[in-house]
Order: C-alpha cells, then structure tokens, then sequence
C-alpha cells in the first residue's frame, strides 16, 4: 500500500481512502453486496494519553507526549510496511 505525506496531520492523524473493500486481506467477493469503497481514520496515540478523555481528574497531554507526523510516517514504514512518497 502507498500513502501520500498529505495523509498524515501534525498530531500522528491519518486518513486514507480503500476504492475496493476486497483489497483487504481474508475478505471475499460476495455478489450479492457487490463492490464498494470506504474512507479510514487512524489517530496514533501513546499510553497514557487516556488522561485527556477520562471524565475525573481530565489533565493536558504535553507537547513532547504527543505523536508527531514524522513519527507516525515512520510508523507506518516500519511496522505496517508501508510505502510513504
């Protein structure tokens, strides 16, 4: 798979778009549902980064706590195999 720089923000968001659902590995055609496309959102996050969702004691994540883009790029190289241009 090949992902433009473009899809990922400054935060460590993705977002990428697959035309066909039967790309996906160990998901057969089936007539009768037939082909569609579907749009995909990744966010990367680190442990611990539940304390800005949690409803007692809410906290602010720090800036050096957060996934950057070029650290989510080189996620996505190294452990998902991706190809990032």
């Amino acid at each position: 798979m090949k992902l433009p720089s473009s899809s990922f923000d400054e935060r460590g968001n993705c977002s990428f778009g697959i035309k066909e659902h039967i790309e996906i590995p160990g998901i057969k055609y089936d007539p009768e549902i037939g082909i569609f496309g579907l749009d995909t959102s990744v966010l990367l996050d680190r442990p611990g980064y539940r304390i800005s969702k949690r409803r007692r004691a809410r906290s602010k994540v720090g800036k050096n706590h957060r996934v950057t883009q070029v650290e989510a790029i080189n996620f996505f190289k190294e452990v998902l195999g991706v190809d990032v241009y």
